[in-house]
């Protein structure tokens, strides 16, 4: 599978995820598709069940955190890099493009219908992301999150830690930008949007100083411990209140 040629050098250190659309030989399922009815069911239906633990139908939130953990996984590097250091114009709205899929159902790549085009860097931080933020990940988290019954909070929290995680080894990579990479952990550090809302991909990670020094640990729980087999991370919040939760719709699983 051959990636969009801007992915080259500190670009192709965010993956090869992003690819064109309408690659011969590979089915691409529209995005438009994610956002309409049933499509949380289909998503999940279509992943490769995981084995063990007690119940024979996995949780299907945790099931779709886990899917959107790959998705964003697979989004977020190139993009992110894309904007902070190429300067490019995506064509990121939720409704143009497609997404491929491995044989287990898990996102393998998405698809643009172009690679966009030159633009001149903007000087706000959050208009360089706004493309990212609001037009493709915005709408597709609200969709997952009324379907899925699961708080929009995990869903990006999981795409929050892409984020800071590929903002950070940018700006830690010699050579690169300081004003693009500042434009990035700009995004992170900030608690509130420029409207004075709530940043949804305000770090998802905060330090806490405990028994062995300062620990960070995620603000929200993902929900991946609820699948067959799994724990909570080391750094899952629940830990600091005694562990797991009891049942399904605690609101410690999903505000935080």
């Amino acid at each position: 599978m051959t990636p969009f040629p801007f992915l080259t050098g500190d670009l192709a250190r965010g993956g090869t995820g992003l690819v064109p659309l309408g690659m011969p030989g590979r089915d691409a399922i529209p995005l438009a598709n994610l956002m309409a009815q049933g499509a949380v069911d289909r998503l999940v239906g279509g992943m490769v069940q995981p084995l063990g633990g007690d119940s024979a139908t996995p949780d299907r939130r945790a099931m779709l955190s886990l899917w959107s953990r790959y998705y964003f996984y697979t989004l977020i590097p190139p993009v992110v890099l894309t904007l902070m250091l190429a300067h490019r114009r995506l064509p990121l709205a939720a409704g143009d493009g497609a997404v491929l899929l491995k044989p287990d159902g898990l996102p393998e790549a998405i698809a643009l219908p172009h690679g966009g085009d030159p633009c001149a860097a903007p000087r706000d931080p959050f208009d360089r992301f706004a493309p990212l933020m609001r037009d493709h990940l915005a709408p597709l988290i609200a969709h997952w999150s009324a379907e899925g019954k699961l708080s929009q909070k995990v869903l990006w929290a999981n795409a929050a830690g892409y984020f800071a995680w590929i903002v950070r080894e940018a700006a830690a990579t010699p050579g690169i930008d300081p004003e693009a990479a500042f434009a990035g952990t700009a995004v992170v550090e900030a608690t509130h949007l420029p409207d004075g809302s709530a940043n949804p991909l305000h770090d998802p990670m905060h330090t806490l100083d405990g028994p062995a020094g300062p620990q960070r640990w995620r603000r929200t729980c993902c929900l991946l411990y609820r699948l067959p087999d799994r724990q909570e991370c080391p750094y899952c919040p629940l830990l600091l209140r005694g562990g797991r939760c009891a049942g399904p719709n605690e609101p410690c699983c999903t505000d935080s």
